[in-house]
């Protein structure tokens, strides 16, 4: 009757594996939490920079509203002039243009990859090895016990 008890074992032993699995890499598991968790911060920093250029063109913008001289200058910048003003381009020069004023960085996330039927395959393959085993341990104490015995 022992004997017979230990084959219950195997498919907790299957729950087992899978459990651990499970917790340490499945699609809610450890792993996955803390690539989110970077992720996060990662946003929180785009974020803070995204509000940074916010601040930057918003004081522009109010320039560009209120100040005639940085009206002037932007203009002057996008190739206009006033009446009677001649430009002089050198060629192999970069442009006056800035191009530092992005208007965002765009980001992405790690998204985890649900492998569910994986764990399930791996944990039952190691109670099919585990249940071999028994069986295998089975057979050969049961070969043994039979041939002592005469």
């Amino acid at each position: 009757m022992m004997k017979l008890g230990k084959y219950l074992l195997v498919p907790w032993f299957s729950l087992a594996v899978y459990t651990v699995l499970s917790i340490y890499n499945g699609p809610a598991g450890i792993i996955p939490y803390r690539e989110l968790k970077n992720e996060h911060q990662k946003i929180l920093e785009n974020l803070d920079k995204l509000r940074a250029i916010n601040d930057e063109l918003e004081g522009t913008m109010d320039a560009l509203r209120y100040d005639q001289e940085t009206i002037r200058i932007k203009a002057r910048e996008l190739g206009y002039g006033e009446k009677n003003e001649r430009f002089v381009r050198i060629v192999g020069l970069p442009g006056i243009r800035l191009s530092e004023m992005k208007p965002g960085m765009i980001r992405t996330f790690v998204q985890p990859v649900p492998s569910g039927k994986t764990y399930r395959l791996i944990s039952f393959c190691m109670g099919i090895i585990l249940f071999t085993l028994f069986l295998a341990g089975d057979m050969l104490f049961k070969n043994d016990d039979s041939i002592h015995k005469y």
